[in-house]
């Protein structure tokens, strides 16, 4: 006898849910077949069946009596909550499939399935009014996060979930369960690189922020908070916890070593996001430091965590404990690397070393040091760690005077402060931390030239027709 297809047993179940039952249980077995296409399709199906059964309120958890005293009612509504829960053990073990549209339609399937008892509540939550069905979520994230397998490709999908405010926060409170718990654990390059893109799509809105912000949220993603899914419960971002979950996970984050392509991350995503959430952000500078140390590009990506702490309410505490020789090291270093930087990053670069030494008003002997004209005579050690041996104190800002000719008008006009007196405020660099070349391209091009500026030795006859014919010999137009 031919087997009935996924599309023949969904249409029996529609015709008699409670007589054609079984064919969950057709479905369920299908979800053991090796094709792709087959499981697919099969999953397909169970969510269809599912979300029915879950929208007609089929699916509940019972108060526990014993089974002789229950109805026929009760045993099927029983039966069918043990086949719902079997469905998302099996999609999550789908999520390991060799195929990566097997994966991806579990994923879309837990995640609807989610949505949907999320709206019809099976269960209650223990101490959260919202319904928001925490432990599905709870399961999915263990498997994403997973210190064996790389999930970023599933992690990705995740992007549009996390715009919504009740599914973000309760990712990161999850996050911060899973971090808290394996605290002891040795965090492994997999478990890092899993973990970072979910950090990277969390962005907790500051508490005064929150109650202007209109919200999006998962169990109702038609709409925003002034016109609520009826009978569902208001979902309230309590700022308390999320600020608290964001104080467990990134200390830990931050012990672990950290690769090239994370601290880089890092450095974009902490000023962005995490800083403002911090109890204590001055615990950042060894971090920065150490950032800063490593010299390159992401010496330069440290700037903007550096000038936050500086600038924002707890810049007295960080100028305070911070000693004059190491800010010098600080400044020589972002000198040094002024000179290989690339073009669109230096007028930030040079109005911050300004800012820093209207801060430390010791350091401006290194403006006026005349023993150090180049870098024959600086004593600077480059290539020593150690801020105190390098002598920084004793060398000049020559780099910055070099600048004075470079051929960007805008960055030797701001070179010149090496021969002016220093400002009497300091820079806003903000407005130049993502400064681009096609930005630095279109300014320069609104510069007025002067008339009459020589651009050839010898008037052109013709086109690369010259006096000395050596550019014809050269070149020719076609």
């Amino acid at each position: 006898m031919k087997a009935r297809t996924n599309a023949e047993l969904l249409k029996d179940f529609k015709t008699d849910k409670i007589k054609n039952a079984n064919v969950i249980l057709e479905l369920m077995k299908r979800l053991e077949d090796s094709k792709a296409e087959k499981l697919t399709s099969a999953i397909e199906v169970l969510c269809t069946i599912f979300t029915q059964l879950l929208n007609e309120q089929d699916i509940k958890v019972q108060q526990k009596v014993p089974d002789e005293v229950k109805s026929a009612k009760d045993k099927f509504t029983d039966w069918i909550l043990r086949l719902y829960d079997e469905m998302h053990q099996k999609l999550l073990c789908l999520l390991k499939h060799d195929a990566h549209s097997v994966q991806e339609q579990a994923l879309c399937t837990l995640l609807q399935l989610m949505q949907t008892e999320g709206k019809n509540p099976i269960r209650r939550n223990s101490g959260d009014v919202y319904p928001f069905p925490r432990y599905r979520l709870q399961a999915l994230m263990k498997e994403l996060v997973s210190y064996t397998v790389d999930r970023r490709h599933l992690i990705y999908l995740l992007k549009e979930c996390m715009e919504y405010q009740d599914f973000m926060f309760y990712t990161l409170m999850i996050l911060s369960d899973i971090v808290k718990r394996e605290k002891k654990k040795a965090k492994t390059d997999l478990f890092m690189n899993n973990l970072f893109p979910l950090l990277e799509q969390i962005d907790i809105p500051l508490e005064t922020e929150y109650r202007y912000k209109s919200q999006k949220l998962f169990l109702d993603p038609e709409c925003e908070s002034e016109t609520p899914l009826e009978n569902l419960p208001e979902f309230t971002l309590s700022y308390d916890k999320a600020q608290k979950a964001v104080n467990v996970i990134w200390p830990e984050v931050l012990k672990f070593p950290l690769n090239s392509d994370l601290y880089r991350r890092c450095l974009i995503l902490i000023p962005e996001r995490v800083m403002q959430h911090l109890y204590k952000p001055v615990r950042l500078t060894d971090f920065f430091m150490e950032s800063y140390n490593m010299g390159g590009a992401i010496s330069l990506l440290v700037l903007q965590g550096v000038f936050i702490l500086i600038q924002a309410q707890f810049r007295n505490y960080f100028s305070r404990h911070i000693p004059e020789y190491l800010v010098a090291a600080f400044v020589k270093r972002l000198a040094r690397l002024t000179l290989v930087a690339p073009a669109s990053c230096l007028v930030m670069v040079l109005k911050f070393i300004v800012n820093l030494l209207l801060r430390f008003p010791g350091l401006k002997k290194l403006v006026h040091n005349p023993f150090v004209k180049g870098m024959e005579e600086d004593p600077y050690d480059t290539d020593e760690p150690d801020p105190v041996r390098s002598k920084a104190s004793e060398s000049s800002l020559w780099e910055v005077a070099t600048l004075q000719s470079h051929v960007l008008p805008a960055v030797s006009k701001v070179a010149q402060f090496i021969n002016r007196n220093l400002p009497d405020m300091e820079h806003d660099i903000g407005i130049h931390v993502e400064t681009t070349y096609e930005e630095v391209f279109e300014h320069t091009c609104k510069i007025q030239v002067h008339e009459g500026v020589a651009t050839t030795f010898h008037k052109p006859k013709e086109f690369f027709i010259y006096e000395d014919n050596k550019i014809s010999g050269a070149w020719t137009l076609v």
